[in-house]
């Protein structure tokens, strides 16, 4: 998915069939993950509040969407399995250039529009 937009119906979609959302962006030489568990976790509105950058194009760098891939596949395992700690309640951020990774703390918005109507499991 390359524009929020569609990020955003993937994420509500995602809630109403009560499926785990393991959301992955990149943006040049940064990306973004998270992993998104309905009725237990933030969601992608949660923490972006259906922003849009209209008539923008995103633009990629190869190795990026690799690393953030990566990370996403193994959230995708480690869900199966049971092991190790999710990436729930936290959108990581890796800097390329830098060569960071950043880990924000995130809330579920009880006032969401796509999750906050969810009944609350335990997480």
């Amino acid at each position: 998915m390359d524009n929020l937009p569609a990020r955003y119906l993937l994420n509500k979609t995602a809630l109403e069939k009560d499926i785990p959302f393991f959301h992955g962006a990149v943006w040049g030489f940064e990306g973004r993950a998270m992993t998104i568990i309905p009725g237990k976790t933030a969601c992608l509105n949660c923490i972006y509040r259906s922003a849009t950058i209209p008539g923008e194009k995103f633009p990629v760098i190869g190795v990026t969407p690799a690393i953030i891939g990566c990370i996403q596949a193994t959230e995708v395992i480690k869900y199966i399995v049971g092991l190790g700690e999710l990436l729930t309640n936290r959108l990581l951020i890796y800097d390329g250039l830098g060569m960071t990774f950043t880990e924000l703390k995130v809330k579920r918005d009880p006032e969401c529009e796509h999750c906050g109507n969810l009944p609350s499991k335990e997480v």
